[in-house]
């Protein structure tokens, strides 16, 4: 129920030009995408209406906020404690945004999407490279199991360039769904949607790509 949601007559006004989405990744090891689970990965995808033009940008999992219900918390237990509705709810109140529509996937998910589009090609450090079972630094192309790893690297430097990991990942997989014909992108859609939970249509989704 987006009345549910927690968006301000000011959001809705101010925002109307876009059109923002959340993408949650749980640390859920099955197939259970609902609440319980927390969103070690939040990433709000802002759509710019007239322009096309896709910003992503990361909330930091410890970010302290108020959920409706629970007082002061991490973010990242908003999800475990409501699900996406009450993740949705803490983004919108807490940060004043318009989000309705919301992605979550698990990290296994992660691999999963990796490996349909064939990998992605990205360039790491030594630092990172030693996290992910590589010998050296350099650019390569990073399976599913890799890119997962890549993205979940925390011990090395902070939770920023964690985050930035996250979004590195999202990114090579966009660069490499660019170059897919409409045929290719409805198997890929295919692929992706039985492993993950959303309230948008298969079919706002292939517009959407």
């Amino acid at each position: 129920d987006e009345a549910d949601l927690g968006i301000s007559e000011q959001a809705q006004e101010n925002l109307s030009g876009y059109r923002n989405i959340a993408l949650f990744a749980v640390d859920s090891r099955d197939d259970n995408l609902e609440k319980g689970n927390r969103s070690d990965g939040i990433i709000i995808a802002s759509i710019n209406k007239k322009t096309n033009d896709v910003k992503l940008t990361s909330v930091y999992r410890d970010t302290y906020v108020n959920i409706d219900g629970y007082g002061l918390d991490k973010i990242t237990h908003a999800y475990a404690y409501g699900g996406p509705e009450l993740a949705m709810s803490t983004l919108n109140k807490n940060l004043d945004l318009n989000i309705t529509e919301f992605v979550t996937v698990n990290f296994e998910t992660v691999e999963t999407i990796v490996d349909a589009v064939g990998g992605i090609s990205l360039t790491i450090t030594d630092a990172e490279a030693g996290q992910i079972g590589l010998s050296s630094g350099g650019t390569y192309n990073l399976d599913g199991e890799e890119a997962l790893a890549y993205s979940r690297i925390r011990k090395i430097d902070s939770d920023y360039q964690r985050t930035e990991r996250m979004r590195t990942v999202l990114e090579a997989v966009f660069d490499k769904i660019k170059s897919l014909n409409i045929s290719a992108l409805s198997d890929l859609v295919d692929t992706i949607l039985p492993l993950v939970s959303t309230n948008i249509s298969s079919n706002e989704i292939i517009a959407m790509l």
